[in-house]
């Protein structure tokens, strides 16, 4: 150091005659903090950016260096500068220099293929459309390999439509129609519900998607002036809703003899709204129906197993053993007892209760049971036989075709549709003839006493009580307006 900042001791002028000259040597701490200073500034001046230089070229530097001695040696100089810039300079590594931030997003490519709408018709399966699409049976197989998730894909009906993304490769400049790609696959099965098949890298995916609906509660009031039907249409409810308005009563009232003028019903029930749009009716959850001055009320309740039914608000189910009615809506059109044969022409019994219907009219099941006849029976024509139980049979004659569900030896729950209104056998007209046995011995299906279902186990009457409550409410406000309007 000594050696390097020697020219800074040596600072004496060439002495003139007669001249007197008083010199002070610097301090070693000054040339350390001048060196000091000079470091910075250079590192500065290297870091600064150009375009700050090119503002600042024609202003006063901020800090300037001091000038050096006028006769101080060039080499001395040279050196002083070579070492502070050898030691302290530096700059950013020039990749890190040259890196510029791109701004731009990546861009997913377009899907291959094109999108496609295929409704199903009668007669038709997947393996069918797809070859018509020109789909290959080896993308199908896979399709089908993918479990739980694509098994409802066995089972489309007619009428059902899904979307499908199809992709033809090129093959030397020519398309091939054999080698068509299924890209994606979308069926949407219900409005909430929908499949997704996806080709991807590792071969095809299989997804659910669930679409989260708004519930809403509507009530609707109603007074039938000619048949339920037809004032349940009025009041603005789906056929559906009808139906179920039907089974929930039906135990209790028959709905093709007992119906009155006057009769009127109450009824609140659920509507799913998807973005704000109405896309189904719900369930009935509560309903009053009165028939003939007496009124009857049910509430829906579901217990923590999953189980769902309609009870009275004192917990006793509404539905019986066994409805009372297999057809909805029809006239009794021969009772039960003697009569003179329509074919024979002869007096004779009639062991059961005619109820007349267009042919296709849908037949239910009146309870719980096991199919233990589906065939063609001697006068009967085409007849199904189901077992309730040890003790009662029932017997469904005249039918014009039966419902593919509704197999020998297979179970049925009440309410299940198990053929339809025909005129085969000993029949005049489109009809259903309907028998009920007990213990092998007809009775009468208008007059027998029929067994009660289980009521609301103990467990859950709490549960109940507080569901029921508020709906038992809601009746009999809905009730005491309609009531002050009729009065106005």
């Amino acid at each position: 150091m000594n050696r390097d900042f020697k020219f800074l001791a040596d600072t004496t002028p060439h002495k003139k005659p007669g001249m007197k000259v008083s010199l002070r040597k610097p301090k070693k701490q000054h040339v350390l903090a001048f060196a000091a200073i000079s470091t910075l500034l250079v590192t500065f001046i290297n870091l600064a950016p150009d375009s700050a230089s090119a503002n600042r070229s024609d202003e006063t530097p901020l800090l300037a260096l001091p000038e050096l001695p006028a006769k101080q040696p060039v080499e001395q100089s040279a050196s002083l500068t070579t070492n502070i810039s050898t030691t302290m300079s530096w700059q950013l590594p020039p990749d890190i220099q040259s890196q510029q931030v791109d701004t731009k997003l990546p861009v997913n490519p377009e899907p291959k293929g094109e999108w496609q709408t295929v409704k199903v018709k009668r007669g038709n399966n997947l393996a069918r459309i797809f070859a018509r699409l020109g789909i290959s049976p080896d993308q199908l197989h896979e399709i089908m390999q993918l479990g739980k998730t694509t098994k409802r894909l066995k089972k489309l009906y007619p009428g059902e439509t899904f979307r499908v993304r199809i992709h033809t490769p090129e093959t030397q400049g020519k398309t091939s129609h054999k080698k068509k790609q299924l890209e994606e696959l979308v069926y949407d099965f219900d409005v909430a519900n929908s499949l997704r098949v996806l080709n991807t890298a590792n071969g095809f995916r299989a997804e659910k998607i669930t679409k989260e609906l708004e519930v809403r509660q509507k009530h609707v009031v109603g007074k039938i002036d000619d048949s339920l039907f037809l004032a349940g249409q009025r009041a603005g409810m789906s056929d559906n809703l009808i139906m179920e308005l039907a089974g929930i009563f039906g135990w209790a009232v028959d709905f093709a003899l007992d119906i009155r003028k006057g009769d009127h019903f109450t009824v609140i029930h659920e509507e799913y709204y998807l973005d704000g749009k109405k896309v189904k009716n719900g369930n009935i959850i509560a309903a009053e129906f009165t028939n003939n001055k007496n009124t009857y009320r049910a509430v829906q309740y579901t217990d923590a197993k999953g189980r769902a039914g309609y009870f009275t608000p004192e917990g006793n189910s509404m539905r019986k053993a066994f409805l009372r009615t297999p057809v909805a809506f029809s006239r009794i059109s021969s009772r039960y007892g003697m009569r003179r044969h329509p074919t024979l022409n002869k007096m004779r019994a009639h062991k059961g209760v005619d109820y007349a219907a267009p042919r296709g009219t849908p037949i239910r099941a009146t309870g719980d049971g096991k199919i233990v006849h589906r065939g063609r029976k001697g006068g009967y024509g085409k007849v199904v036989i189901l077992r309730h139980g040890s003790s009662y049979q029932t017997l469904y004659a005249h039918m014009s075709n039966y419902d593919r569900n509704a197999r020998m030896g297979r179970q049925v729950k009440q309410g299940q549709i198990i053929g339809y209104v025909g005129s085969t056998g000993r029949a005049t007209g489109s009809h259903l003839h309907y028998e009920f046995r007990v213990n092998g011995v007809h009775r009468n299906p208008l007059r027998v006493r029929l067994p009660k279902a289980s009521p609301i186990a103990k467990k859950y009457r709490n549960d109940f009580k507080q569901v029921a409550q508020p709906l038992i409410a809601q009746l009999d406000l809905l009730n005491s307006n309609l009531a002050a309007l009729q009065q106005n």
